[in-house]
Order: structure tokens, then C-alpha cells, then sequence
């Protein structure tokens, strides 16, 4: 009987000290405060780092992901999920966004068009608009948007500005007998296009013997083909 009488001697107090801290520690966890982990995705770090901060938790990046559809420095994914509750004190861990990727635009000023359009072809750089403008270099680019030596998002597309032949207009005047041979003769000069019809009909009123497919004082292209319809009567 003496040697349970010492085993108890040492039993007891290691019992109560294992009863006392489990009573303990239950006792602390049930004091801790749990807290609703909030929706950080779609924000910026910063952000969701004071978000996070005010409800007791810590934020932790574990790495940044290329991403097309999400800005630079944006939470894409988070763990615990958001809206459910945690005790204070967790790590929210999340993956962040490096954004898509940036592409150099190049110098494509003084370049033919058919030029241009290869070297964007290499850096995968769509044209969205050819706009043509009156210029002294025929069927260059003479602007781009964005210029040439900036960055631009993957997957945007450029817009080039191509030098194109001026355009000459001129305003029809009021032809007659007196003077279509000195018209004919200006339009030589100015190496505009024109046909001549004759016709032969009885109908002549005054003012419809020389007609043109251009009314009188009408702005027209120069490089327009104008019709000269002569009536010679019948």
C-alpha cells in the first residue's frame, strides 16, 4: 500500500496541472473574438490591407500573377474566403495582380504603310483605323496614336494617320455659246476630266443648249469627270 500511497503522492498534482491548464486554455479560446473576414478581392493592397487591419487579421501577399482583366496592384484571390467568420489574429493570405502585360509601340512616322503594318504584325499590335489625311508623303504614316517609344497594354490597337494625294475643288461656273471653248480650255490647264455628248433635238430653250453633270456654281472634285452635253438642235 506504501507504493500507491507515493504514486499518488506524485500522480495528484501532475493531474491537477494538466486539468488546470486544459481548463485554461479552454477557457482563453472561448474568450477569443471571432471576426467576419471581409471581400478584399478587386481592391488595391493598400486598401485592402486597412480593410483588413481594422477587424483584427493580418494581410500576407504570397505572390503577384499576370493578369489581363485585373489593374496592377488589385487582390485576385484570398484565403480564408471572404464572409465567413475567423477568429482575430489570422493571416488573410492573397494573390495580387502584376496587370497585363505593357508592349512598346515603335517609331512608325516616314514608314509605308504596307512597312508599318509588318513591324506591328511582330510585336502582335492590331490596327484599329487607317485614317487618311492630305499630305506631301504619299502613303506614309506622318502620325500614329499611341507615338512611337510609348507603352501600351496588350491587346489595344493603334490607329495611323497615312499621307494621301491633295485634293483640288473648283466651283462650275455658269456655261454658255460665249464661253465653252474657253472653259474646254481651262480644264485642259487644270488637267481636269471631262466627256462631251452632242445631241440634236428641235426642244432648244434659252440656257439648256450646253448642260454639264455639275450644276452651275456647284464646288466640285477635281478629280471628278464632268459630262458636257452639247445640244446642237435639229
Amino acid at each position: 500500500m506504501k507504493w500507491i500511497k507515493v504514486s499518488l503522492y506524485f500522480a495528484v498534482p501532475i493531474l491537477v496541472f494538466i486539468l488546470s491548464a486544459y481548463l485554461t486554455i479552454d477557457i482563453l479560446l472561448k474568450k477569443q473574438e471571432n471576426t467576419m473576414c471581409p471581400d478584399v478581392r478587386g481592391k488595391n493592397v493598400e486598401e485592402a490591407k486597412h480593410l483588413i487591419e481594422s477587424k483584427g487579421l493580418t494581410l500576407s501577399v504570397l505572390r503577384y500573377e499576370r493578369r489581363n482583366d485585373v489593374p496592377y496592384n488589385h487582390i485576385t484571390v484570398q484565403k480564408p474566403e471572404a464572409n465567413i467568420p475567423i477568429r482575430k489574429g489570422r493571416t488573410v493570405n492573397v494573390l495580387v495582380s502584376e496587370g497585363p502585360e505593357l508592349v512598346q509601340v515603335p517609331v512608325l512616322t516616314d514608314q509605308l504603310l504596307e512597312q508599318a503594318e509588318e513591324i506591328l504584325n511582330e510585336r502582335h499590335i492590331e490596327i484599329e483605323k487607317t485614317i487618311y489625311i492630305p499630305h506631301a508623303k504619299t502613303g506614309r504614316v506622318i502620325a500614329q496614336i499611341p507615338k512611337g517609344g510609348e507603352s501600351m497594354l496588350e491587346g489595344k490597337k493603334a490607329v495611323l494617320f497615312i499621307g494621301s494625294e491633295k485634293k483640288t475643288y473648283y466651283l462650275m461656273p455658269d456655261i454658255n455659246d460665249a464661253n465653252i471653248l474657253q472653259f474646254i480650255e481651262e480644264m485642259d490647264t487644270k488637267k481636269i476630266k471631262y466627256k462631251t455628248n452632242i445631241e440634236k433635238s428641235g426642244h432648244i430653250t434659252p440656257g439648256s443648249k450646253i448642260r454639264t453633270s455639275i450644276p452651275p456654281k456647284t464646288i466640285f472634285n477635281g478629280e471628278d469627270e464632268i459630262s458636257i452635253n452639247i445640244n446642237l438642235g435639229g
